[in-house]
């Protein structure tokens, strides 16, 4: 009975660490660029910005897509990158739909590494589940911005006293990249195909290191300055 029973836990919980070992080797068919469309009408000073962008986003999504699962995946036919004038944060996505704040890329024509961020969004696609951690997207976002398309930028400082790995964005992308080069460079992909098949991914991190992500934590910053 108990064997039954262990075969049935893991049938649900998706496939071991084996199965993500092509991402030591990515040597799996490559994911083609959906078409980029760019829609600049509302700041026509920013087409030339945007037109950059979207040759950026035709480049970089098939390296993002090596870096997640995607296992599941299919990408949308078109992303679309719009221009509005003064939306609240500097970018957000919905579906295949990034939005740019344009008085933002007007005062920071240099922050192409924003829409590294957003587009790894449009390939997560997670579905709503309780058991997607909102700290998780982000980070795993932010580490295919900082620690792929940027990995010169400087570090954030880690504050023992106030700093958590779910503090989601660069500081949640640092612990992961951290985790994933100490002990396994599994870690993203896994958590990922987790999220992406609506399965809490916390256990991965015990799955793959034999330790909490508390425990984790408590190890990176006795290493950081």
């Amino acid at each position: 009975m108990l064997t039954l029973v262990a075969l049935a836990v893991f049938a649900q919980a998706g496939p071991g660490p084996d199965a993500y070992t092509r991402y030591f080797y990515p040597l799996s068919p490559e994911i083609r660029s959906p078409r980029i469309e760019v829609d600049a009408s509302a700041m026509p000073e920013e087409t030339a910005w945007v037109r950059a962008a979207g040759t950026l986003a035709s480049e970089w999504f098939p390296e993002i897509c090596k870096l997640l699962s995607t296992r599941g995946f299919k990408p949308p036919r078109v992303v679309r990158l719009v221009v509005k004038p003064n939306i609240g944060p500097p970018a957000y996505t919905a579906g295949n739909t990034i939005t740019i704040k344009g008085t933002w890329i007007r005062d920071h024509p240099d922050d192409f590494g924003m829409v590294i961020h957003e587009l790894t969004h449009v390939i997560q696609a997670y579905p709503d589940s309780d058991k997607t951690p909102g700290w998780l997207v982000e980070g795993i976002a932010d580490y295919g911005r900082w620690w792929r398309y940027e990995p010169e930028a400087r570090r954030p400082r880690i504050d023992p006293e106030k700093s958590k790995y779910t503090d989601a964005y660069r500081t949640t992308a640092y612990f992961l990249a951290w985790v994933s080069q100490r002990y396994d460079k599994r870690l993203v992909p896994m958590l990922d195909d987790e999220m992406r098949h609506a399965r809490d991914p916390i256990p991965v991190f015990k799955q793959l290191t034999g330790k909490e992500p508390g425990d984790l934590w408590t190890e990176f910053v006795a290493t950081k300055p």
